[in-house]
């Protein structure tokens, strides 16, 4: 505040009189006591305005460590705690108290509030749990906290969790049916399915029962769990066969990396990536036993299916949306030869994951048709699985060995 003695009459001179000086003094003192009051009265009742200069614009996001967060969805790949940290930029200059609140409507949080660093818990059985944080900005004046902050906003993330594989009783989770995986080293199962040459046999440990399934529903089928998939994506047969009913689902998260990383490949060979449509992803053991054994010779699925370990995925790139795979060498027909160009860009992907020790690398088939038959369309398609080993001599496993419409040899190598 100016003080009075330095100020001048319209005229210009000096105001001398002291009982007026005396008077102005006294009103600024009065004037300086109603404004503390006002100020103290307004932060006991929380209605303390933001002081000029804080930005109302607070940038909020629940992060992960874990590969598979998608933006505010996570999926988690095992049962264990998952670390939470509430990342933030909100700029202030100061006379403001930080306040953090978490909570979740299923599983448990380790803190409820203050930290930005959390816990999380996830429930026993399969469900899309949603985790939120809050972050407020309360003034403060005279060494007090206003109750309502000027400013907060929330972040929210889903996590989705998975039911245990050792709640798989009698072939079901929670009504659904599921099956019996089969023990490669049985041989009563060798037997009945003749899979002496099966690469089961040779490692065991990669057909153990999936370790986890994950609840396919309303809630958590369109939930977008990478830049271009949703859960549902990978659900049985949809919307063919299962015609979007509940179901539970085993998926290894390298596919989904692997997919996109098929994606990227496309497009930057001038291909629509994006248009890439998912035949057959997971198929569980009641399903893909009961087809082999139903389909005879008619079928094309193996009593060891990667598919039934959320492995593996056939596939076609659809672009003009009829359902079949594009012409993609140019001919003007549908053949076999277009999964084969599309293969070649598996090629591409299994080649580099080899030659930088990265275990996204797989099994790769082409096939002229499916043995889907729900499916109102037939097309040639491709298989793509994250199997992680190679065969007997080292090379990337590919089949078939001859072309379907000629028998001739199919050079994979040059592929």
């Amino acid at each position: 505040m100016t003080r009075a003695t330095n100020r001048r009459n319209p005229e210009g001179r000096r105001d001398g009189s002291a009982p007026a000086r005396a008077a102005v003094v006294i009103a600024a003192a009065l004037c300086c006591v109603a404004i503390a009051r006002a100020s103290a009265e307004a932060i006991s009742s929380g209605a303390a305005r933001p002081a000029k200069g804080v930005s109302a614009e607070i940038a909020l996001a629940i992060r992960t460590s874990l590969p598979a967060q998608y933006e505010t969805t996570v999926l988690l790949e095992d049962r264990d705690a998952v670390s939470l940290l509430l990342e933030y930029e909100a700029p202030v200059r100061g006379g403001y108290e930080q306040r953090v609140r978490w909570w979740c409507d299923g599983g448990r949080l380790e803190h409820e509030d203050s930290l930005v660093r959390n816990r999380f818990y996830p429930p026993l059985r399969a469900a899309v749990s949603t985790i939120q944080a809050e972050l407020g900005l309360y003034p403060r004046q005279a060494g007090r906290t206003a109750k309502i902050p000027a400013f907060k906003k929330n972040a929210v993330l889903r996590v989705i969790s998975s039911s245990p594989g050792m709640l798989l009783h009698d072939g079901e989770i929670d009504g659904f049916r599921i099956g019996r995986y089969l023990d490669p080293t049985d041989p009563e199962i060798r037997k009945e399915f003749n899979v002496a040459n099966s690469w089961a046999l040779i490692y065991p440990e990669r057909f153990l029962r999936p370790s986890g399934f994950y609840l396919v529903d309303e809630t958590s089928h369109d939930l977008r769990i990478s830049r271009h998939f949703r859960l549902g994506d990978f659900a049985l047969d949809y919307p063919w066969f299962s015609l979007g009913k509940r179901q539970y689902i085993a998926l290894d998260y390298g596919l989904v990396r692997k997919m996109e990383d098929l994606v990227d490949e496309l497009n930057r060979a001038g291909l629509p990536g994006d248009k890439i449509v998912i035949i057959y992803a997971f198929r569980p053991p009641a399903y893909n036993t009961d087809r082999v054994v139903r389909d005879s010779e008619q079928s094309l699925k193996a009593p060891f299916s990667f598919h039934q370990y959320g492995k593996a995925v056939d596939f076609i790139l659809d672009a003009d949306g009829d359902l079949r795979l594009d012409d993609l060498d140019g001919d003007g027909r549908i053949t076999v030869r277009d999964a084969a160009a599309l293969a070649h860009y598996v090629n591409v992907l299994d080649r580099r994951y080899r030659a930088r020790a990265v275990l996204l690398y797989g099994g790769a088939g082409i096939y002229d048709h499916h043995d889907f038959w729900e499916r109102p369309v037939q097309t040639p398609y491709v298989h793509m699985d994250v199997r992680g080993f190679l065969d007997e001599n080292g090379h990337l496993i590919r089949w078939p060995s001859e072309w379907p419409d000629t028998g001739e040899p199919i050079a994979w190598g040059k592929l």
